[in-house]
């Protein structure tokens, strides 16, 4: 069953991605919120999008920060959220711009410093025409539209990290690609056991798989290093498991000549692979188990 061996060997391979997948995704997970990246990136957004003073010329991101429907997001009062909803952006500047009494949206952007700030919202007034739903909803959109560019950094920073803990990953593991499914080809027995490894993975896998949203708070920056920790411990444990099928992870030696360039171009594409991330693998391992299960087409079985 020639179709049913590369079948095989795929799955072995995507078995392999994945495990160092899951440990790649919570380590850059733990480093993003280790470093604060994410409330670092809405800050800036925030700065951005509301940038200027109130008339006691206090800054309007940080009378932002100080409101308690902000501060429910935040770890204690100088703690800052990853993530707000759109929604409450919209309450918060209405609050804002009312809360000394003033009933009039348009009066109480009137008496707001000439800064940029004050040229934006007194454009959304007027489109919402004194509407507070309908001002809201401005407000929402372009918060929407500002944190789509300034997440574009944190999308290029989190690539970086990935490909640099990818790259840590497999060459300290010696991930070697070609090696890998050199030996996958070669070996029934090697195949047969990352089969029961892939399905072994598979019933776990999802939650494994799923990605932390990074925020300030100890308890989940906690969580994100019990994660990377756990990940790698699970690749320990995995390679002591192919151990077992006669694949063997790590530098017991090191190639000569020529075969270095064959050595690196296995460590690349697994570099590569592994940083699509782990629910990128879990899918494609899903797709694979399920077309095994269901069997090759007889021309495809014939051998």
């Amino acid at each position: 069953m020639f179709g049913l061996e590369i079948l095989d060997v795929l799955i072995g391979l995507v078995t392999i991605y994945l495990i160092f997948g899951i440990a790649c995704t919570a380590i850059v997970e733990a480093c993003l919120s280790w470093f604060k990246v994410r409330s670092n990136n809405l800050e800036a957004g925030l700065k951005e999008f509301l940038h200027g003073n109130l008339k006691d010329n206090q800054s309007f991101v940080g009378a932002f920060y100080q409101h308690p429907l902000v501060q429910m997001l935040s770890k204690g009062e100088t703690g800052r959220p990853s993530y707000i909803p759109p929604t409450i952006v919209g309450q918060v500047l209405e609050s804002i711009l009312t809360e000394n009494g003033t009933k009039s949206l348009e009066k109480a952007v009137d008496l707001l410093p000439d800064d940029r700030v004050k040229g934006l919202l007194k454009v959304l007034v007027t489109q919402a025409n004194g509407d507070l739903t309908k001002f809201r909803t401005a407000v929402e959109v372009n918060f929407d539209a500002t944190m789509d560019r300034a997440s574009g950094w944190v999308k290029r920073y989190s690539y970086t990290v990935t490909l640099t803990v990818s790259f840590m990953l497999v060459a300290g593991a010696n991930v070697d690609t070609i090696d890998i499914a050199n030996s996958l080809a070669s070996s029934p027995e090697a195949r047969a056991k990352m089969i029961d490894i892939a399905q072994q993975h598979l019933n776990d896998a999802q939650k494994q798989a799923a990605l932390l949203i990074g925020v300030t708070d100890k308890a989940i920056l906690d969580n994100a290093k019990k994660q990377s920790e756990s990940a790698l411990a699970r690749v320990k444990v995995a390679e002591t498991n192919m151990k077992t099928t006669g694949l063997h992870l790590g530098w017991s030696d090191y190639p000569a000549g020529i075969e270095w360039l064959t050595k690196i171009v296995g460590l690349l594409v697994s570099v590569l692979a592994i940083s699509l991330g782990s629910p990128f693998w879990f899918e494609i391992l899903q797709r694979f188990m399920q077309l095994r299960t269901s069997g090759l087409s007889p021309r495809e079985t014939k051998t």
